[in-house]
């Protein structure tokens, strides 16, 4: 999942308002359109029952949902945004939107917000977020994996602790307890945090009302180096250099897997998504059963904002069938379908008024909860320059092996200036 959106001829809105409404137009032909959606992710009983739906609503629409590959998807869908072809409607993922929208390939859907039933609840905002851009917003929210922290509940009873922590002060309290049981196992963590691991880092600069980067007069202008980005850059580092082995400072989450240092019992505490438990317990069938999970917490109690990976859902600019494309949008989004596909294909649902569909399960109900309370990256066209060069993960393992807060100052001015730049390039 990414760090994770439909052709039809409306001539005119007396004619689209038929065709919305699921009128049939005499003597009118079948009309196609056509859905993108990534591999992996949405299954076909769910996107089949929201295509059953719409055509019963839309006589003589049939969709056609083609399943599109995550390798060479930038391109592709650059090229066919810009075609008189394009998909009516394509998912794509959610750090991505400000570039197809700034690229005006993609349809603003800001009036969907209010049509589109969310209960009582609110988009979340880690997909919402990247998907504004310049007061329009480009995408709707879709789908969301998220990360909290997953632990070894045995480590933690043998170790005296008998609830997860609830600050940070508690978890370096707990991480002591953790490496004092664990002093015989070499190269232990209490708390495996690999030092490009930034989607986890970003949850400790956006507790502390720090950002990447805001818009300011038009132009994007990078935020690390601020007073509240380096109280979370430098609580980073201290979680780290205190709760994880020096060797961390310069990996990341799959050299070696972090799964693999937790199964081995070298790790106490990762922070992973919910798809990652079953990789541990495959690896090691005695931690079936006994790995908990609880949000990273805050330095002022409770849980800290979370990074979401997932999807966002868009129309072309370019279809002629964009009041259909829009109609699809609102079904697959809506309450009814984003349940169906929490309960079928495990995918956290759009927003927060579904929260509690993880009340059934123990595991589940730390990852809604937690993507309650989600950020997003910058909506600039240039973010995926910054994600696609690895600079962003350079810049964190760099914190955390930096000696100081010191120096962790002069790396944040250092990187703001190479974003001020990547952030705002046309």
């Amino acid at each position: 999942m990414r760090g994770r959106l439909v052709p039809a001829l409306v001539a005119g809105a007396g004619v689209a308002a038929l065709v919305g409404a699921g009128v049939p137009l005499a003597g009118a032909s079948t009309t196609t359109l056509t859905v993108w959606l990534m591999t992996g992710e949405i299954t076909a009983k769910v996107y089949d029952a929201v295509n059953q739906a719409f055509e019963a609503q839309h006589p003589g629409v049939t969709v056609n949902v083609q399943i599109q590959q995550w390798s060479g998807i930038t391109t592709k869908l650059n090229t066919s945004l810009a075609s008189s072809s394009p998909p009516d409607a394509t998912e794509i993922g959610n750090t991505d939107v400000p570039e197809y929208a700034a690229s005006g390939g993609l349809v603003n859907l800001k009036s969907l917000e209010r049509s589109i039933s969310i209960g009582s609840g609110k988009w979340l905002g880690g997909l919402q977020q990247p998907a504004e851009y310049k007061g329009g917003v480009y995408g709707v929210p879709l789908l969301a994996g998220d990360r909290v922290v997953l632990y070894n509940e045995t480590m933690f009873q043998k170790a005296g602790i008998k609830s997860p922590p609830k600050s940070e002060s508690q978890l370096l309290a707990d991480g002591k307890k953790l490496e004092k049981a664990n002093k015989s196992t070499s190269n232990f963590s209490a708390l495996y945090f690999p030092g490009k691991y930034w989607y986890a880092a970003m949850s400790m600069v956006w507790d502390h009302g720090g950002k990447i980067a805001a818009p300011k007069h038009g132009k994007w202008v990078a935020q690390l180096a601020s007073k509240k980005s380096l109280a979370g850059l430098d609580e980073f580092r201290t979680v780290q250099h205190s709760l994880s082995v020096p060797a961390s400072r310069t990996a990341n989450t799959t050299l070696p897997t972090q799964d693999a240092v937790f199964a081995k019992g070298q790790a106490a505490m990762i922070i992973g998504g919910d798809w990652e438990v079953a990789a541990i317990e495959k690896d090691n069938a005695a931690l079936t059963g006994h790995i908990g999970e609880f949000a990273f917490p805050s330095y002022k109690g409770g849980p800290a904002p979370v990074f979401l990976g997932g999807s966002d859902i868009a129309v072309a600019k370019n279809s002629p069938n964009k009041a259909l494309a829009e109609d699809w949008v609102k079904l697959m989004t809506s309450n009814k379908y984003q349940t169906m596909m929490y309960k079928d294909d495990n995918l956290i649902p759009n927003n927060t008024s579904l929260s509690g569909l993880g009340k059934a399960s123990p595991v589940m109900a730390t990852y809604l909860e937690a993507a309650k309370k989600s950020q997003g990256t910058p909506a600039a066209p240039g973010w995926a320059v910054v994600t696609g060069g690895n600079q962003i993960t350079t810049f964190f393992s760099n914190v955390a092996q930096a000696s100081s807060p010191k120096k962790v100052a002069a790396l944040a001015k250092s990187f703001d200036s190479y974003l001020n730049t990547a952030l705002n390039q046309p």
